[in-house]
């Protein structure tokens, strides 16, 4: 029997889970700055057992640059083997005009597509998968950005509870901490009263900068055996 393990929740980061050698982990994480999130912890409740696993890195139709290569690491060091690994696009994060649509139905049967031949993979001896990226990484660069509430907030916690870094104090939901957030604008996309958002200048120059040069062509999923 399968199971899921929601990473974006801090309760399950701090819990340990264990997979064995008979299984198959499926891993999927999104691409920040060209990077694996920079979530303190993130793998470190995860142990393997010389565990086949499966890597999947979703971005906003930039480029994956180390993210694949960082989550093999990460995974390797773990107890886990990689088997196969996809990227695959989504929206972006600070602008939903940026892959609009995806994923459809070629990402979706490229993801099965993935599943099969890493299943075919796993019938006999295998190695882990030649992956794109460089080491060391890129180095990290953070938006200088984040989101904020204004006077409309209900202090109904949906964005607290929406949070995967336990930014934002249940006692002060119209506040961010900035050292701690990731800008992935799930508090944004949680908020039903609309008065979380992310404004300024920069945010504005950032939002017209990726929808001018990353609307111009859609790209495909990779897959990586």
């Amino acid at each position: 029997m399968g199971g899921e393990v929601d990473l974006t929740r801090p309760e399950e980061r701090r819990k340990v889970h264990m997979f064995g050698a008979d299984g198959v982990v499926v891993l999927g994480v999104p691409v920040y700055y060209g990077r694996v999130p920079a979530v303190p912890g993130l793998l470190d409740g995860l142990q393997g057992e010389e565990t086949p696993a499966v890597l999947l890195a979703v971005y906003g139709n930039r480029l994956i640059d180390d993210a694949l290569a960082e989550l093999s690491d990460l995974c390797a060091a773990r107890g886990f083997r990689p088997l196969a690994a996809g990227a695959f696009v989504a929206p972006h994060t600070f602008s939903a005009k940026v892959a609009m649509g995806r994923p459809n139905a070629g990402d979706l049967a490229a993801a099965a597509e993935l599943g099969r031949r890493a299943a075919e993979k796993l019938s006999g001896p295998w190695c882990a998968p030649e992956l794109p990226g460089n080491r060391p990484y890129r180095s990290f660069q953070r938006a200088p950005f984040y989101p904020v509430g204004d006077d409309t907030c209900t202090r109904c916690g949906c964005c607290v509870g929406a949070c995967p870094v336990e930014a934002i104090h249940p006692a002060a939901p119209r506040a961010t901490d900035g050292e701690k957030c990731i800008r992935c604008l799930a508090c944004v996309r949680a908020c039903p009263a609309g008065s979380r958002r992310v404004e300024g200048p920069a945010f504005a120059a950032t939002a017209a900068h990726l929808e001018e040069a990353l609307t111009k062509e859609d790209k495909p999923p990779e897959l990586y055996l």
